[in-house]
């Protein structure tokens, strides 16, 4: 069930695409809107280092331009719900960006936000793994777009035999946010057999929900072998589950939704 969409307004580049994205999925479930922007609280005046006069004015003058291309991106938000004839709310707030969102996020059903590609994006910005972060704190289906195309028109639904990415396409099935995409169920690691019990039963499933599925199983090292059957089956995005014990070791070693987010420009949806 998919009623209320959440954006995050961060003004960032692409950030307008994310919109355009979010309204869509809100129109095509007859969802309401809801954008919110955040901008961390300036620096106490009673701490206890020093602060250069520079150093504040050069603080004062991010914070200035961070507030300008969100408010443009609270404009933009309006537009698109006007254009789309959807409702739309929006309001920023002050304090750290992932608690403000984390905080609005229990009142949503789908989080929509935007990770510019390598190179595009702004130090104020969320990193990679603040949005994988932002995934499984919120406990939200999170929809990452990066702030390029309009909404997927590929989609692979990505299984490993995890519990993880099990109710990661379970979730985006049953939300359907995309109903036009052509969507095709990829068993790989331990999945990659389509002869085997797991396999089954998630094509089973997958079948009753969509009647249009394609199938298929890939062999190898899923951090190896993803990305590259990715770009040849020229994939828009990926469904992809969060484990639970994503911390500080998988940020070292590195995690399959953090290669794609660093190194593709592939949107995925991800569930925590």
């Amino acid at each position: 069930m998919l009623k209320s969409v959440l954006v995050h307004l961060s003004g960032c580049s692409g950030n307008d695409r994310a919109i355009e994205i979010a309204a869509a999925i809100a129109q095509g479930a007859n969802a309401r809107l809801h954008g919110l922007s955040a901008l961390n609280a300036p620096e106490s005046s009673s701490t206890e280092h020093i602060v250069s006069a520079a150093h504040m004015l050069a603080e004062s003058g991010k914070r200035a331009h961070l507030e300008l291309r969100q408010s443009f991106s609270h404009e933009h938000l309006l537009e698109i719900g006007a254009r789309f004839e959807i409702e739309v709310t929006s309001r920023g707030t002050d304090g750290d960006t992932i608690e403000s969102l984390v905080r609005e996020a229990q009142y949503h059903d789908l989080l929509v936000t935007c990770c510019p590609t390598q190179g595009q994006s702004l130090p104020y910005e969320l990193t990679a793994w603040q949005h994988l972060e932002l995934t499984a704190r919120s406990r939200l289906p999170h929809f990452i777009s990066r702030g390029i195309e309009g909404p997927p028109r590929r989609v692979l639904l990505v299984y490993d035999r995890s519990d993880a990415s099990a109710r990661a396409i379970r979730t985006f099935l049953a939300q359907n946010p995309l109903p036009g995409a052509r969507c095709r169920l990829l068993g790989i690691g331990a999945a990659a057999n389509q002869k085997s019990l797991a396999f089954c039963s998630m094509r089973d499933y997958c079948q009753t929900q969509r009647d249009d599925l394609e199938i298929g199983c890939l062999p190898g090292s899923p951090r190896r072998v993803l990305i590259p059957y990715a770009e040849k089956w020229e994939a828009d995005a990926l469904v992809l589950g969060i484990p639970s014990n994503l911390g500080f070791w998988s940020r070292l070693t590195g995690a399959i939704p953090l290669d794609i987010l660093q190194r593709t420009q592939h949107d995925l949806y991800l569930v925590g």
